[in-house]
């Protein structure tokens, strides 16, 4: 089966399942954060096990559901916990989240993520509105998995993250007190935590973030013509910076404090997307 087909079987059974709900905007959570989800009107909750073809979701943190539902005036649609590469899912694969939103009607994707910070000015509890992104996974889930019905095989992304919807966050999250700046996210595979060295590469390169996610899902979001912004939630200084060793469950404890934060920037910013 190609991926075109598992696509319109996944969105055949999401549509029955929601009766043709048709949303706008789509969320993906990251690590911890699957709490934060605004409270919406009419939901529909969808396991991710219970959709044939579908991605498993198998670290901490990651709920695996797919959430429909109202929020003011707005179509929502959620995936609560994400796909990652070193979970040892087939690149290609990865892709398929972002495809089937586009074809349910999805605009506008919100990709949010558990951070660790090569930026001083970012310490653990602030927000990062990513700018732009560095590929340093060395691979790409659009790589031999291309057809027309997804967009063209060579798109732009000199404007990965809309500039206005950059703006947006950044605005509300100030509103709201929440610490925060634009920056520049930087992907690696994981699983592991990175070495003090790569570190230091990382911060030479122009990256403020680091993480293990995030890129994929953008860059398929954009070849389907979605506009993407990024919410990246710092947990923890980046390897060599910080003072202490670096683990899951830090991250996980982490994105517990600013849950209720992150609820209300997603109430402000959805209106106005």
């Amino acid at each position: 089966m190609t991926q075109l087909e598992t696509v319109k079987k996944i969105s055949s059974f999401i549509n029955k399942k929601t009766k043709n709900f048709k949303p706008e905007i789509a969320i993906i959570t990251g690590s911890g954060l699957a709490n934060s989800v605004p409270d919406l009107q009419n939901k529909i909750v969808l396991p991710y096990k219970d959709i044939p073809g579908f991605l498993q979701s198998t670290v901490a943190g990651h709920s695996g559901n797919l959430i429909f539902g109202k929020y003011k005036n707005k179509n929502i649609m959620v995936m609560q916990g994400r796909f990652h590469y070193y979970e040892g899912h087939n690149i290609k694969d990865i892709a398929l989240a972002p495809r089937v939103m586009a074809r349910l009607g999805v605009k506008t994707l919100l990709v949010s993520a558990a951070v660790g910070s090569i930026n001083a000015n970012l310490t653990p509890g602030a927000l990062c509105v990513i700018s732009d992104h560095i590929n340093f996974m060395c691979t790409n889930p659009l790589i031999g998995n291309y057809d027309a019905a997804f967009g063209p095989m060579f798109f732009d992304m000199s404007e990965a993250y809309d500039k206005e919807l950059v703006k947006i966050i950044l605005a509300e999250a100030k509103k709201l007190k929440i610490k925060c700046g634009p920056g520049v996210y930087i992907a690696v595979t994981g699983p592991n935590f990175e070495t003090p060295a790569e570190i230091r590469a990382f911060k030479t390169l122009g990256a403020d973030i680091v993480g293990m996610s995030v890129i994929h899902e953008v860059l398929t979001a954009r070849q389907c013509g979605i506009k993407v912004c990024g919410a990246a939630w710092v947990t923890n200084l980046a390897s060599g910076i910080s003072k202490t060793p670096l683990s899951h469950a830090e991250t996980l404890a982490e994105t517990k404090k600013i849950e209720g934060k992150f609820k209300n920037l997603l109430e402000n910013i959805l209106v106005k997307f």
